[in-house]
């Protein structure tokens, strides 16, 4: 699922992509990839997802708050769609725009709705709180 493509190698950008996901995986382990998580990880991706938003309309942000901006979120992104076996990595991420645009597109197309909520059956979930689920 996370083969390195053989022709692109990893931008600057990718390898503090792969960093970040290692120190993730390292710390939290097994409840960042069991389907119990899935709803934590939305709840990430969303808060991510406004950190994202306010930082590219503060006018005060400077560049590196931009880019942790934009790994907390392709960081939360990647582990959703590792979740739901979409094919993603940090070695995708040369032009972040692009597989930002896929990854998001992918989810979507699975009832995923990264804008806000995840479809789950008749109900509609939003981010509510940001702490992992009980016994995960």
């Amino acid at each position: 699922m996370n083969e390195r493509l053989p022709t692109m190698p990893m931008s600057m950008y990718s390898e503090l992509l792969a960093v970040s996901l290692a120190i993730d995986e390292e710390a939290a382990g097994e409840h960042l990839t069991s389907s119990a998580s899935e709803e934590w990880l939305m709840e990430e991706l969303l808060l991510a997802r406004r950190h994202r938003q306010q930082a590219g309309r503060s006018g005060r942000a400077d560049t590196s708050s931009r880019v942790a901006a934009e790994l907390e979120y392709d960081r939360a992104l990647v582990r959703l769609c590792r979740v739901h076996a979409i094919d993603s990595g940090p070695e995708r991420f040369t032009r972040p725009l692009r597989e930002r645009r896929r990854l998001e597109e992918a989810l979507e197309a699975l009832g995923v709705d990264v804008t806000g909520a995840v479809l789950r059956g008749d109900r509609r979930h939003t981010a509510v709180g940001h702490e992992p689920p009980e016994g995960s």
